[in-house]
């Protein structure tokens, strides 16, 4: 039986559920993790590769505690060290590069979906054709400390100039990059939606639950009890509830345009082929307006999601539930459209009541 066949990629997921479902939380290693960390969590540990090249062996323990692979233990990955023998004779590798390529079988055997996305991108044909530097997927998402990222803090690793690039057309480049996902605009074929995250401006940071406190998932159901999705009222609702009378630094609801399956963020396809039209987003009835979600940040850093009607995004109450979220052209906002009307009158109002009392007095004065 193959590594590759379907019957181990099986047998893998089955045990990553059934490690996931028995082993202690993160934060809490087992004992057999912390025999593999009694060696590999010290300095200096390597492996010398063929071409003369060394791979630093040392796994940080906190990092390793801290990641989402913690509750499957050093064993869902590593099924085919036998620690009975081991360290003892292992494969050998012309290099570092060539035993990141052949490790990524190791990923694809829990993670067969992002494999398929994956197969077809602009990354994976890089490596098909030689590549040294296309990414793997330790590459971008790291070996053993595995946490979870936006795309764009794992996307700067390599394309740092990313940002002065797209400054060179894309108006307002950097609220775009903090509020845009990468992949919204890089993997075009991939559905998109808008995410509304729970921010704190007290600690500038997206606000998050705490292990073992779980309250908004509870507070949003709550709040709809139909589960159609959070309306406008509900959404009022919930922000005073998150927001008792009297909040000095009331948190707010931030919108992002990410994907709606995470998983299509490895189909990202050559730069040439990135949207770079502007109704893609800024139209009534672009495809991101369409599917929306209020969210806050689980303790292991994944987004607790709660679905939300599009219609909350144009809804009078915005202006209270949503004051930070607007995207010309692309929602409307009536109370914005009222105020903008009173505004063009007063405009206009203004120097024509000026002119027509400057006239009065004109013919006031011409009579005898």
């Amino acid at each position: 039986m193959t590594r590759g066949s379907p019957w181990v990629r099986i047998a893998a997921a089955l045990l990553a559920a059934a490690l996931l479902h028995a082993a202690p939380t993160a934060g809490a290693l087992t004992d057999d993790d912390n025999a593999c960390l009694g060696c590999h969590g010290q300095e200096g540990l390597t492996k010398t590769f063929g071409k003369g090249e060394s791979l630093p062996l040392r796994v940080d323990g906190a990092a390793f505690e801290g990641s989402v692979h913690a509750p499957l233990g050093c064993a869902a990955c590593h099924a085919d060290v036998d620690l009975k023998t081991h360290p003892g004779a292992t494969k050998d590798y012309a290099s570092v590069r060539a035993f990141a390529l052949a490790k990524a079988g190791v990923c694809q055997q829990c993670h067969e979906d992002a494999f398929k996305q994956h197969a077809d991108s602009v990354h994976a044909r890089r490596i098909r054709e030689g590549n040294a530097v296309a990414p793997t997927c330790t590459g971008c998402h790291g070996a053993h400390a595995v946490t979870p990222k936006t795309a764009y803090q794992t996307c700067v690793g390599c394309h740092a100039a990313a940002l002065a690039a797209h400054q060179k057309w894309l108006p307002n480049a950097a609220l775009h990059q903090e509020v845009v996902s990468c992949a919204a605009c890089h993997a075009p074929a991939a559905l998109r939606m808008v995410d509304l995250r729970l921010y704190d401006p007290a600690t500038k940071t997206w606000a998050a639950e705490k292990p073992g406190e779980p309250w908004f998932e509870k507070m949003a159901k709550s709040l709809d009890p139909n589960g159609n999705g959070l309306d406008a009222r509900e959404l009022l609702e919930l922000v005073k509830s998150i927001n008792p009378e009297g909040t000095r630094a009331p948190k707010k609801f931030r919108g992002r345009i990410e994907l709606r399956n995470n998983v299509e963020a490895h189909r990202l396809a050559e730069k040439s082929a990135a949207l770079r039209a502007c109704d893609s987003c800024h139209s009534v009835g672009a495809e991101p307006f369409r599917t929306v979600t209020v969210s806050v940040t689980g303790p292991d850093g994944r987004p607790i999601r709660h679905p939300a009607q599009n219609e909350i995004l144009s809804a009078a109450t915005a202006v209270v539930s949503l004051p930070e979220f607007y995207a010309i052209g692309g929602t409307r906002s009536q109370v914005l459209d009222v105020l903008f009307i009173l505004a063009l009158l007063s405009g206009i109002a203004i120097p024509a009541g000026h002119l027509t009392i400057r006239w009065l007095f004109r013919k006031l004065r011409s009579k005898p």
